[in-house]
This record gives C-alpha cells, structure tokens and sequence, in this order.
C-alpha cells in the first residue's frame, strides 16, 4: 500500500535537494506555479549556494584576498557540500572552514592557509564573545606576586589564542592591506593573542613565553601555574611586565583566591 510521505520526509528530501544536485528532491509535493518543480528547486538551491557563499566570503576575506574569488568559491561550494548547514543561523556555519582548507591537495602549495582560516574564526569568535566589567586600574601588580595566596587571574571573555604554524598574522595583514612589497616569509610561526577593543577585534603577536602565561590563565589555571608554563619556554620570563599588559588592554576581570587542595 502506498503511503504519502510526511512532512518531514518531504522537509529532509528539500534539504537534500538543496545540497545534492543530484537528488530528486520533494518534486511531487511542489507547486510548479509556472515553473516545473525541478526547475523551482534548483533556484532554491542556487539562492541556497549563494548565501552560503556570501556567508563564508565575510567572515574570512583574507583568505579570499589571498586565493581569489574563483577559488574561494569553489572550495567555498565543496564545504558546503560536505558540511551542509541545518539551522537558519548561519554563524555557525564556518566552524570547520580551516580544517576543511587543511584536507584539499592545493594546500601544499598554499601551507599557511589554514592557519589564516583558524586566525578569521577566532576573530568572529571573539567579536561574538560575551562582555564583562573589567578590574580596575587601581590593582597593584607587586601585591599579586609579593602574596602567598593562590590567586586565578580571570580574563576577558572575547580572547582567543593561536599558535600558529605559519607567521599567520603578518599574512592576515598583508591580505588585507597589500604593499607593493612582495611578502617575504621567514617560517616561522606567530603566537596570536585576540580580543575586543572599543567594539573591533584587536590583535598581537607575542613572543611563546607570554603566549604560554595567557593561555594557562585563560584555561583557569592558577597565576603559579602559568608562571610557570612561561618560564619553560623562557626562564626568563617576566611575570610583572605580562600582567600589566593585560591590565593595560582591560583584559582582567577578576582576581580570585584559589583553595591549595
């Protein structure tokens, strides 16, 4: 006995349709209205592919300053194909655009793309991050390492770090402020720091020690902790000289004690 498919049938068959040119799609249940239903599917499917594109240009315009637009949206197009969006929400929806950059053969040619990539979506990352009251200025940085305390040193929500294979900021930079220069790189990879300033993303390279200290301190860790993790790269490392940089760039929120056990 035939059956008529539900309506979630016919909803997952329109989805398919509109990442599978190849798949038939709910054609039965469609209203030709002039047009045949196949024919009305593909123009949805086509206004689909281009918003999903548009999405992607914006948020990683140095990767499309650096590969051109012929390229970007086919690699744009087979992402999509392979990571097909289910919610109308598109911020989500580049998440794995560097990872999927990462498995395409002409990468070999174009190494430190994804590090790009990755570097384009902590800055949506961070841009989208929460706000938070800052600690004031007032806070003696001599008193948080003169005291016996265990202290956590909460930072701002919108940070966001790389360690980059690739000098991935000066890359980012030149995209999208290109000098008569050619760009001249020296292999070596760029540790990022990423937050929000006066409602843009700001960003620096710093060298691996302080990377190391911010990162402890932006995973929860203790201010001993990261110390800790900065001298291993870097014996030298100085503790007072990092923190009044976080404090300069109002990236402290809180200053907790921490119990011992």
């Amino acid at each position: 006995m035939h059956t008529e498919p539900s309506l979630p049938d016919w909803q997952r068959q329109f989805l398919d349709a509109l990442y599978d040119a190849d798949a038939r799609g709910p054609a039965a249940a469609v209203l030709g209205n002039g047009l045949e239903p196949d024919a009305r599917l593909r123009i949805y499917r086509h206004s689909s592919e281009a918003i999903h594109t548009g999405t992607l240009r914006i948020t990683y315009p140095a990767v499309l300053a650096l590969v051109g637009e012929d390229y970007f949206d086919q690699a744009a197009r087979g992402y999509r194909h392979a990571h097909p969006s289910r919610s109308g929400n598109l911020q989500a929806f580049g998440a794995g655009f560097a990872g999927y950059l990462e498995m395409l053969p002409d990468m070999r040619e174009l190494a430190y793309l994804p590090d790009v990539a990755r570097l384009e979506w902590l800055r949506q990352e961070s841009a989208l991050a929460a706000d938070a009251e800052t600690a004031g200025p007032d806070i003696a940085i001599d008193d948080l390492l003169d005291t016996d305390a265990l202290l956590q040193v909460a930072l701002h929500p919108s940070i966001r770090l790389l360690a980059g294979a690739h000098p991935v900021l000066t890359v980012w930079r030149y995209a999208m402020q290109p000098t008569p220069e050619r760009l001249v790189l020296d292999g070596e990879g760029e540790h990022v720091v990423l937050w929000r300033e006066a409602g843009e993303v700001a960003m620096a390279a710093v060298d691996p020690a302080s990377f190391a200290c911010i990162a402890s301190l932006a995973h929860g860790h203790a201010l001993d902790a990261a110390h800790a993790a900065a001298q291993a790269r870097d014996p030298g490392f100085d503790l007072a000289a990092c923190l009044a940089s976080l404090f300069r760039q109002s990236l402290v929120t809180a200053i907790h004690p921490l119990n011992a056990s």
